[in-house]
């Protein structure tokens, strides 16, 4: 007879030892499930060494060499909890869930252990023994339990995909996700989160982090603010909702004066210009633009508290949020005076993008005390909206650089010493716009398996990126990078040969040349890209042909941002198009100069034409690579400065044995027209129908665009075709064009010299004649200026 499976909250508990015990007595639809009722009788009883949990939510696949690996290293570690990442079921393919490593101050009750995790019965007994069991309350029973095992013993992230987990069908289950994300302070649970905030205390007791009550004020002192307060708006790329901001800010009737501090994170779309209207038109507006481009949130928030027109109290509002009354202000104010408060919280309605209110509605935190809110708000997801500050006493710790928790930082630190004056009247509207529910599915930490939205779900999102929130794009492709070190072996694999390449530099007159061995790229320098080929193979870039573990950025609902398999540089990541199209550089023209503002300043985009270089010219893509590995854009200032035409500077030239033009202005759209007037030419001239040959690199510094084109005659030198020692595998894309030229054979890169690699340079590309011809054809209906 198998031993008993009980259930506690979620979880289906059972014993076993091995491997094999655990997977004979697996939960099934005919296993008899008991009611976790009696802990302490539950835990003596036990005759195995470990205990397993897994979520009865979810239908979770664990085959038994899995179990074995699980059971192995909870043995080997003597651990008392081990939890792994796991896989889910997705329209093609799996996608891939890694955990975060738990830590002391992992106290979250939503901590997220995946669905199936082993715990050590061992451990167990001790902490019962030692802290005493925890209570039959189904909802805080693991929460009481793991906090009380981690007291004495380590809880293990376990960073291998072990099992494969999908939503099981529960009809009649309501509530959107908004409304499950917010379940915390809904007033349905308020008794069962004073029993968590119970169970926290008690845990920051034992370990000496619980604070006594807070009792400090802010100090009155007699400062001179031009403005008794200040409506902080930090933004980025916010056109649609930013007006709405300033007017509901402008709105705000009040007994004291008072001013709106804008920090633009350097947006590249027209929020900029709606600032700079309303900033000609009020003069309560201020519109900061940081000259630091690596700021987050936080960072903007200190450029408005630093000010000198920072008012007495500094005030928050979203760009894409709004008051809900014209008395906010006044009453926030009013509630920092009245309690000389280093910080209040109002609370907030949740609404859609047309403002009409959705589940839960109204977001109080009734669950605060004076008297033990400050320790509660390690274990919840937050404190609350709109937060404002006495701006003395925010100045003495100022936000962190970061772009999310930088609010939940300050709050906990303010309250570690100062009284927090609360707002139980709804004072703010915090619109939840579509691609944020999105990204709340992508990175929740809660207890359902969050999917990618329908819209998305063939593609192995791991990260959202709109350009509407102060998410820097640099910060996402980081993350991206080591993450895929971790759980994506062949690209660990191929890192760490990146770090044993070989490099060689050439001094060839009036540039250098950076010789790379890198055997990774013989099949992408060896692509065929005749169309009889390429109608022959899969697509690469499609994502039903991507490597498995192979993870993403969505990039503005376009593009997916993905790790080079085979890099050239640290950081080397590809944007390809989710629909799958030719390589065609007007199409993408637009996409280009965005990405690479996006990803500015850390990174610079290049694009190599589908006749020059591009190992998939059946589906378009650009690829990002770190701004400092080309040092040879820099030579290319000496080019002579040929035009200015409509704010496009214009400089050209042969003297590097390549065809160069570079052009740079602040004005996108003037750069789109000048550049597609350079395609139509090279046409002409060349007599070709199909796109002329170009590599082209982008950057993106000081607002000012950067477009570096390569004129080429052909793909591939003779050298290329040749047989026998005469034979030279180079294939020059634009990273080869600028200087880094990739040698796949170790015999090309011992051998080769200055003179046979300007040699190749002049043969693939237009000869000075012809570029002179484009250059005159070119300009000439033009007027500079």
């Amino acid at each position: 007879m198998k031993p008993s499976i009980y259930q506690s909250g979620r979880f289906l508990l059972w014993s076993a030892s091995d491997e094999k015990q655990a997977a004979d007595r697996w939960p099934s639809v005919s296993s008899v499930i008991k009611d976790m009722r009696r802990p302490s009788s539950f835990f003596n009883n036990l005759s195995s060494d470990y205990l397993l949990a897994v979520d009865s939510t979810v239908d979770v696949l664990c085959p038994e060499y899995s179990l074995q690996r699980l059971f192995a290293v909870a043995r080997d570690t003597g651990a008392g909890l081990v939890y792994p990442d796991f896989l889910t079921a997705a329209t093609s393919g799996r996608d891939s869930h890694p955990l975060t490593d738990y830590q002391l101050g992992s106290i979250r009750d939503d901590f997220n252990f995946g669905h199936l995790f082993i715990l050590s019965v061992e451990a167990i007994r001790a902490a019962v023994k030692k802290y005493g069991a925890p209570g039959a309350n189904p909802h805080t029973f693991f929460y009481d339990l793991r906090l009380k095992i981690s007291l004495d013993s380590v809880i293990l992230h376990l960073p291998e995909f072990l099992y494969t987990a999908s939503i099981k069908n529960q009809p009649g289950e309501k509530g959107g996700k908004s409304e499950t994300h917010f379940n915390y302070v809904a007033r349905k649970n308020f008794v069962c989160q004073k029993k968590f905030e119970k169970t926290a205390t008690e845990h920051l007791k034992r370990i000496g982090a619980h604070l006594p009550a807070c009792t400090k004020k802010a100090r009155q002192d007699m400062t001179d603010f031009q403005w008794e307060a200040s409506i902080v708006i930090p933004v980025l790329n916010r056109e649609k909702t930013i007006a709405d901001a300033l007017e509901s800010a402008l709105g705000q009737q009040t007994n004291f004066p008072f001013n709106v501090i804008v920090v633009d994170n350097h947006s590249t779309d027209k929020t900029a210009k709606i600032l700079k209207t309303f900033a000609a038109k009020y003069p309560n507006i201020l519109h900061l633009v940081p000259k630091r481009r690596d700021l987050g949130i936080g960072g903007c928030w200190n450029e408005a508290i630093y000010s000198p027109h920072c008012g007495r109290y500094a005030v928050q509002l979203d760009s894409d949020d709004l008051y809900s009354s014209p008395k906010s202000l006044q009453t926030i104010v009013n509630t920092l005076r009245r309690g000389q408060y280093a910080m209040a919280v109002g609370s907030y309605t949740l609404v859609d993008e047309r403002q009409k209110e959705i589940p839960p509605g109204l977001i109080d935190h009734r669950e605060w005390t004076s008297r033990n809110g400050h320790n509660n708000l390690l274990r919840i997801n937050g404190m609350g909206a709109p937060r404002a500050f006495d701006t003395n006493a925010l100045r003495q710790t100022g936000f962190p650089n970061v772009s999310y928790g930088e609010d939940y930082a300050v709050a906990l630190r303010l309250t570690r010493e100062y009284k927090v004056g609360r707002i139980y009247d709804s004072l703010y509207l915090y619109r939840l716009r579509t691609m944020e529910l999105h990204a709340r599915q992508l990175i929740n930490a809660g207890r359902q398996i969050q999917t990618v939205p329908r819209s998305l779900s063939p593609y192995p999102v791991s990260a959202i990126f709109t350009g509407e929130t102060n998410t820097a794009l640099s910060g996402l492709c980081k993350a991206l990078y080591h993450s895929q070190k971790k759980i994506w072996p062949e690209f660990a694999d191929a890192c760490r040969d990146l770090a044993g390449i070989r490099k060689r530099h050439l001094s060839c007159g009036n540039y250098t040349i950076t010789l790379q061995y890198n055997p990774a790229r013989a099949a992408s320098g060896g692509a065929a890209v005749d169309k009889e080929s390429i109608k022959k193979r899969p697509c690469f870039l499609c994502r039903k042909n991507l490597p498995p573990g192979q993870q993403s950025i969505l990039y503005r609902d376009d593009c997916l941002i993905l790790c080079n398999p085979a890099p050239i540089f640290n950081r080397h990541f590809t944007a390809v198009t989710l629909r799958h199209r030719p390589q065609n550089i007007v199409s993408s023209l637009p996409r280009l100069l965005q990405l690479s503002a996006d990803a500015a300043p850390d990174y610079i985009v290049f694009y190599n034409g589908p006749a020059c270089g591009a190992s998939a010219p059946d589906h378009s893509h650009f690829q990002m690579i770190p701004s400092d590995s080309l040092p040879f854009l820099n030579e290319l200032n000496k080019l002579p400065l040929t035009k200015i035409v409509s704010s496009v500077r214009i400089a050209a030239g042969s003297q590097f044995d390549r065809a160069v033009i570079v052009m740079e202005s602040g004005d996108a759209d003037a750069m789109k027209r000048q550049f597609i007037h350079l395609l139509k030419v090279m046409r002409q001239i060349l007599t070709k129908r199909d796109e002329p040959p170009v590599n082209v690199i982008c950057s993106f510094t000081g607002n000012i665009w950067r477009l570096t084109i390569f004129l080429r005659r052909k793909h591939r030198p003779d050298a290329y075709f040749a047989e026998g020692h005469k034979n030279i595998f180079i294939s020059p894309g634009a990273i080869d064009m600028a200087g880094v030229v990739i040698t796949p054979r170790l015999s090309d890169y011992e051998r080769l010299g200055c003179s046979t690699l300007r040699t190749i340079y002049s043969e693939v590309s237009l000869n000075e004649e012809t570029l002179r011809q484009i250059l005159k054809e070119f300009t000439k209906c033009q007027t500079k200026i």
